[in-house]
């Protein structure tokens, strides 16, 4: 058979896969998607419609389109509140709890699975434990255990409250990860003359990429758009958060819908990108923990 006989073939073989039509089945699952989508999507286009429109606009047809797109709002957000403020200490709340995970958490994994014995099952357990007990239950002793040593109301308070809560389930991320890391690895490294904070950091961690990817992700997002723990552990005396700056344009009587929506979609643009920017590194630390958890 000649190569164009040949290739005329395949492309009989596979032009009736290319043409085909689709199921019902995948015409539903389709419409549900685009369901779906619109009922997520529809509350963000709202309030990226109000945030170009005056209060006076919002307030006589909340459900209208802008008469002219300014950027009015915008301006006025960082002119006429503490929005700038809130955005740096929620960028320091983020970052900061983030780079203390990574030095701590992956640290406490590893010596928990290579040492070994029962002190290490023991604190494995004990970190385990802590994603049983709700945030609720230790809230009150917290804050007052803030206030005593005079950290409440300060951004350190509520780092330390995020790094406590989310070290749970590092631990439980890493140690499954580290337990599929062949140990001989380790062991070769010993023999050349490396400590164990060497080989940690030299040989162990740069092959715990996809988990870190996926679990600096998870906290990030999360770290970004807590309200609760801020709105507790920080006083009136700060700007807060971008959430709490937020909620606190909300009035008993009125409130600055013009503004609240224009805040709400710039809190939201830095989650997106983040998330757009290093979604296949989540997935693939996802799967992969999946697989080897």
């Amino acid at each position: 058979m000649t190569t164009q006989a040949l290739t005329t073939t395949r492309k009989k073989r596979t032009s009736p896969r290319e043409r085909r039509k689709w199921t019902i089945g995948e015409v539903i699952v389709m419409v549900v998607l685009a369901a779906l989508v619109a009922i997520v999507a529809s509350p963000v286009l709202y309030a990226f419609l109000n945030s170009f429109r005056t209060y006076a606009e919002i307030t006589r047809d909340p459900m209208g389109l802008p008469t002219s797109f300014t950027l009015d709002n915008y301006v006025a957000l960082f002119q006429q509140t503490d929005y700038a403020e809130a955005v740096l200490n929620t960028v320091i709340i983020t970052v900061g709890t983030v780079v203390l995970l990574l030095a701590i958490v992956p640290m406490a994994a590893y010596g928990i699975e290579r040492i070994g014995g029962k002190s290490s099952r023991f604190l494995y357990v004990l970190f385990i434990a802590g994603l049983m007990i709700p945030f609720q239950v230790r809230m009150i002793p917290l804050v007052k255990g803030f206030n005593e040593v005079g950290l409440y109301g300060t951004l350190t308070a509520v780092i330390l409250v995020h790094l406590g809560g989310a070290a749970s389930f590092g631990i439980l991320l890493y140690c499954s990860f580290i337990k599929s890391i062949p140990i001989e690895v380790e062991e070769a490294a010993h023999m050349d003359g490396a400590g164990r904070m060497r080989t940690f950091w030299s040989i162990v961690f740069p092959m715990l990429l996809p988990v870190t990817s996926a679990f600096v992700i998870i906290q990030a997002l999360g770290l970004w758009n807590d309200f609760f723990i801020p709105l507790v552990f920080l006083d009136s005396s700060s700007a807060g958060t971008i959430n709490v700056a937020i909620n606190r344009m909300v009035g008993l009587l009125t409130s600055q819908w013009q503004l609240i929506y224009t805040g709400a979609i710039l809190a939201i643009v830095p989650s997106v990108a983040i998330f757009a920017a290093f979604q296949r590194y989540f997935i693939k630390g996802m799967s992969v923990g999946a697989v080897k958890g």
